[in-house]
């Protein structure tokens, strides 16, 4: 009975460490810049930013005369952020 109890415990234990582990992985997988995931454009990269990396890609677009990158949710294709060289434009 003590060891199902433990095999349990340590069951649930690993499946909650293994989801984050997962995100992580998939946010390390874009292989952005830490300035890159700045997606709030506020100087610096939290760890919420981080993790929501995995579900965000880039594409080049052009803006005028200037090639850009986009950056858009994976869940929806609507773009979060738009970087024209020194240019930010984030989307609400």
């Amino acid at each position: 009975m003590k060891k199902t109890l433990l095999f349990l415990a340590v069951g649930v234990v690993v499946l909650i460490l293994a989801y984050p582990a997962y995100i992580a992985l998939g946010a390390l997988a874009r292989s952005y810049g830490w300035r890159e995931m700045d997606w709030n454009s506020d100087g610096r990269t939290t760890l919420s930013e981080f993790l929501a990396s995995a579900d965000i890609a880039k594409r080049s677009i052009e803006r005028g005369q200037d090639v850009c990158w986009e950056y858009y949710a994976l869940k929806d294709g609507l773009p979060v952020r738009t970087d024209c060289g020194l240019r930010v434009f984030i989307r609400p």
